[in-house]
C-alpha cells in the first residue's frame, strides 16, 4: 500500500499480519480522489471502517483540513496510529476513534464534507451505516458519501424520506464506488414543514 498523490506521494503504509483488511486498490483509490478533485482541499473527511487508514491518509496528503478515522478493531487503530506516525502530520488535523461505525454516526454532532465507508466485503454493514447517515444531519450541504462495496451489494432502503440519494455508481472489477449526496427534495420538504 502506498500514498498515490499529494504531499506524501509514494510513501508506503503497513498492514500487520492477521489484520483482516482488504486494502483499496490504487486504481480504485485514484478514482475516488479523481472524482472528488480539488474539493478535497480544506475539507472535513470521515473515514469509517478505516482499517489501515490508507484512504484518510490519502485525503490528508491531498489537502484535507481534517480527517477522523473510525474503526472498532484495536489492531486497526494501532495500525492507523503507526501509519500516521510515519508522516509529519499535526495531531490537530486528525482524530482516531475506536468505535462501531454506526454508533459513531449516531453520536457525532459534527458535519462532514466527505464520508467514506469501506465496510467488510460482502457484509450488510455498509447499508446499516448509510441508513444512519440518512437519518442524521452529518453531511454538509454540498457534501458527498462514498461507499466502496462489492458490486452486487446494494443500498435497498432508498425512498423519499432519505436525506441522501444515489448520484452515481462506478465499477472496477468486483468493486463498486457509489456516490451519494443530499436529497434536495427531502431537504426542501423539511424546510417547508
Amino acid at each position: 500500500m502506498r500514498i498515490i498523490s499529494g504531499l506524501f506521494k509514494g510513501r508506503r503504509l503497513t498492514a500487520p499480519n492477521g489484520l483482516t483488511i482488504r486494502p483499496t486498490p490504487d486504481k480504485v483509490k485514484g478514482a475516488i480522489f479523481n472524482i472528488i478533485g480539488e474539493r478535497i482541499i480544506e475539507s472535513s473527511f470521515l473515514d469509517l471502517f478505516a482499517g489501515t487508514g490508507a484512504i484518510g491518509i490519502e485525503a490528508l496528503s491531498r489537502g484535507a483540513r481534517e480527517v477522523i478515522f473510525v474503526d472498532n478493531s484495536i489492531k486497526a487503530i494501532n495500525t492507523i496510529k503507526k501509519n500516521l506516525s510515519i508522516f509529519n502530520i499535526q495531531y490537530s488535523t486528525f482524530n482516531i476513534v475506536k468505535a462501531d461505525a454506526v454508533e459513531f454516526i449516531k453520536k457525532t454532532g459534527q458535519q462532514f464534507d466527505f464520508i467514506f465507508l469501506d465496510p467488510p466485503y460482502k457484509s450488510d454493514l455498509g447499508e446499516g451505516a448509510l441508513i444512519e447517515i440518512s437519518r442524521r444531519n452529518i453531511l454538509k450541504e454540498n457534501g458527498e458519501v462514498i461507499w466502496e462495496h462489492y458490486y452486487k451489494t446494494e443500498y435497498r432502503r432508498q425512498n423519499t424520506e432519505d436525506r441522501i440519494k444515489l448520484k452515481r455508481t462506478v465499477r472496477y472489477g468486483d468493486t463498486s464506488l457509489s456516490f451519494y449526496n443530499l436529497n434536495t427534495d427531502h431537504c426542501s420538504l423539511n424546510t417547508l414543514l
